[in-house]
């Protein structure tokens, strides 16, 4: 029976190797280093004696592909979902505060209603969604909404940079419609929004490691692909440390990489070039503390933070498209963010405590119009060989919900191309 070979235990490599393992293909998983999640892990950070995760991420009711990986691996109580949907927000600068709370069905009615709209703002202001309907490949974010100029630095913005990690100034209009129409465009339900408040690893990572061993799959860290034979139209054999070993002529190969690597293992491939770095600050505090709501995140408006999530003893900040303070020393930074959160929190900074700073300088590829049309599809020229990952055309953007949507869309066309080969055999015999 053909063997489906998936390099990478990345989120989109684990949806495809769990997906294919699940359907009874015998199943191979490869991964470069110690422990699967790629991007999406959780770690125990000696400096601040908490886990943390990598970087902190929130999904959102309509992610179906990601509901459905949960439901996979038996993990779905491992999220915890805000219903109704809320999104506070503080504004650092002016002090004001508010809630961006959807309502109902598809007709967003709830603008209607001055109190429930973003302070400033009025309901025309809103028309701007038409505009980002109708974008053009070319278009960027803000040549489709920045006119209506306190509903984009409070709401366009904040959601492009959150979502696509790319400033609205020249993130692609066309990637963010893609969102707001999964989400804002089909109600409350579909914009709930839904945290890790364990963790990435015991939510999606530890137990799709379990479920695919469970269901047979084969799992080997610290095995990185170093080559790939070709011969004639397909792969023959991938190339580890420890030497090149043969695939069957019926055996599939699914590349669930990052786009440089991709690239140097297959130099036709189209990748997008260029990225942009997140950077994540992790504050241990050792007294209770409470967020505005008593929520568990907040957005920040007029300030460098943008996102404060509360788990667990750590209060984290997220700041996306930061290629500005991937050089800023980190304990300047750590500083003046705690200065940030401390000002939500309505109390002096006092003693900056123990904080840990990630900073991802490729977190995820430039989500621009330009970069957009550099994205490959899953299948390629190679009959035997397809792709996954955020990077890929998955009309997402590069979050959790893409990546495992590519992993599973890679799953079908790698099942759908050995069940092909197995029928050829019968015919043959």
């Amino acid at each position: 029976m053909s063997r489906i070979h998936v390099i990478g235990a990345g989120m989109a490599g684990l949806a495809c190797a769990l997906r294919a393992a699940l359907a009874g293909a015998p199943v191979a998983l490869y991964e470069a280093a110690g422990h699967a999640g790629g991007r999406c892990r959780s770690f125990r950070d000696k400096s601040i004696g908490r886990v943390v995760d990598n970087g902190s991420h929130l999904l959102l009711g309509a992610y179906r592909s990601t509901l459905a990986f949960l439901d996979d691996i038996g993990a779905r109580e491992r999220i915890t979902e805000i219903a109704p949907a809320a999104f506070p927000f503080v504004d650092l600068k002016t002090g004001e505060r508010w809630i961006v709370r959807p309502e109902g069905g598809r007709l967003p009615l709830w603008l209607l209603d001055a109190r429930r709209r973003i302070p400033g703002t009025r309901l025309t202001d809103y028309l701007g969604v038409l505009s980002l309907a109708r974008a053009g490949a070319a278009d960027t974010v803000a040549a489709r909404v920045a006119s209506r100029r306190v509903l984009f630095e409070r709401f366009w913005q904040p959601l492009t940079r959150a979502a696509l990690n790319t400033d609205a100034t020249e993130a692609s209009a066309r990637l963010l419609w893609n969102v707001v129409a999964e989400t804002f465009m089909k109600g409350e339900a579909a914009c709930r929004p839904m945290l890790f408040l364990h963790g990435l690893s015991a939510a999606l990572v530890d137990p799709a490691i379990r479920t695919l061993q469970r269901s047979g799959g084969e799992v080997r860290f610290l095995a990185r692909l170093r080559g790939i034979e070709w011969r004639a139209d397909r792969v023959t054999g991938l190339q580890f440390a420890e030497g090149l070993m043969r695939i069957g002529t019926d055996d599939v190969v699914v590349l669930a990489v990052p786009p440089d690597a991709a690239a140097e293992l297959w130099p036709a491939v189209p990748v997008p070039s260029e990225s942009r770095a997140i950077v994540n600050v992790h504050f241990r505090v050792d007294e209770p503390v409470e967020l505005p709501w008593r929520s568990p995140f907040v957005g920040l408006i007029g300030a460098d933070s943008e996102w404060i999530f509360a788990r667990e003893g750590v209060l984290s900040v997220t700041i996306s498209a930061a290629d500005r303070f991937i050089e800023t020393p980190s304990h300047e930074l750590a500083g003046h963010l705690w200065g940030e959160v401390a000002h939500v929190l309505g109390r002096t900074t006092g003693r900056l405590p123990p904080w840990r700073i990630i900073k991802e300088k490729r977190a995820t590829f430039a989500q621009t119009p330009a970069e957009a049309t550099r994205r490959p599809a899953a299948a390629t020229t190679v009959p035997n060989l397809f792709l996954a990952g955020d990077w890929t055309d998955t009309g997402l953007p590069a979050t959790i919900e893409g990546a495992i949507r590519s992993g599973f869309a890679a799953a079908s066309l790698a099942l759908d191309r050995a069940a092909r080969a197995l029928a050829l055999r019968r015919t043959a015999g």
